[in-house]
């Protein structure tokens, strides 16, 4: 199975949206609808907005992190704004989290991440229109 990012790879290099939804069906699993999911389903809203101060980037090669980004992506819900445990948090213990979180993944997964949080994947093409149109089950 390929990383999400390698996914968002092959689709920015598709050139038509035939093409592109190709890409995601080839590709379907559920860590993919679940990144399509939390970025783009406007029930989703995010207490993050930018990269934490202190973040180190890992100096990890692909593939051997000691975390995935499909096992990760549970614990988001930390920061959902609305969630009852992501408001008791203090901000400082929520940034503590989210370091925690994004120096235990691929840095290419961390960019995953920060995309999910800002509501764009900052993937070409890829937008909550495109889901809409061609994935609408998962914004519904």
């Amino acid at each position: 199975m390929k990383n999400i990012y390698e996914i968002f790879d092959e689709f920015e290099m598709a050139n038509t949206d035939k093409q592109r939804i190709e890409v995601l069906r080839k590709n379907h699993s559920e860590t993919l609808l679940e990144v399509l999911k939390l970025a783009f389903h406007p029930d989703y809203q995010w207490l993050v907005t930018e990269m934490p101060d202190n973040y180190k980037v890992p100096d990890t090669l692909p593939g051997v992190s000691h975390a995935r980004l499909s096992t990760e992506l549970r614990r988001l819900y930390l920061f959902q704004k609305g969630h009852p445990t992501a408001e008791k948090l203090n901000s400082q213990k929520q940034k503590e989290l989210l370091n925690q979180l994004l120096e235990s993944l691929e840095p290419r997964e961390t960019e995953v991440i920060m995309g999910i949080f800002n509501k764009d994947l900052g993937v070409k093409g890829l937008t909550p229109k495109f889901v809409r149109d061609y994935i609408p089950k998962i914004l519904t």
